[in-house]
């Protein structure tokens, strides 16, 4: 099963969406991004505070890329979620979403840097369940794993430059 789920991801990697699919993973991500700002507003950890320094903004934005947002989506709407559907896509939603969640406070309290704390808040964990809900369902729908790797790394992006995101 795990071999299946591999190949799978595999295809979702070799899939690029047509435009009229962005489209709609955009649409489907835009109100969700307004629940998230909004549930980091409230919780503290999001602020207009733009970082200024180029090459440390350069630097961050293909680290991102990398890690959180390609590696997480390879494991987490890639291979797990394609694992667990071999069971039943419902609870494989569901699995992959609540696995996804409760990583962040693992790495907080495993071996996160001192700001990680912020992985153990509640608006925060509300905020990353969310987005685990609408990346779910996009790569569901768009049937590739592009849009929701650009969608995770373009919000970690914009927190981290543009919003206090704690940098490593």
């Amino acid at each position: 099963m795990l071999v299946s789920a591999a190949k799978q991801t595999w295809r979702a990697l070799k899939v690029w969406p047509a435009a009229g699919r962005w489209k709609a993973a955009l649409g489907i991500a835009l109100p969700a991004v307004v629940i998230v700002a909004l549930s980091g507003y409230l919780g503290g950890w999001l602020r207009l505070d733009p970082v200024v320094d180029l090459p440390s903004a350069l630097i961050a934005a293909v680290i991102l890329f990398v890690i959180p947002a390609l590696a997480e989506e390879l494991i987490f709407r890639g291979i797990l979620l394609s694992w667990f559907a071999t069971v039943s896509q419902r609870l494989g939603n569901w699995l992959s979403i609540g696995l996804y969640v409760l990583w962040h406070p693992l790495q907080a309290l495993t071996f996160g840097p001192p700001w990680s704390a912020i992985f153990l808040q509640p608006s925060f964990l509300f905020a990353t369940f969310i987005l685990g809900i609408v990346l779910t369902h996009i790569r569901i729908v768009s049937q590739s794993l592009w849009p929701v790797i650009a969608i995770h790394w373009l919000l970690v992006l914009v927190w981290k430059l543009l919003f206090a995101g704690p940098f490593y």
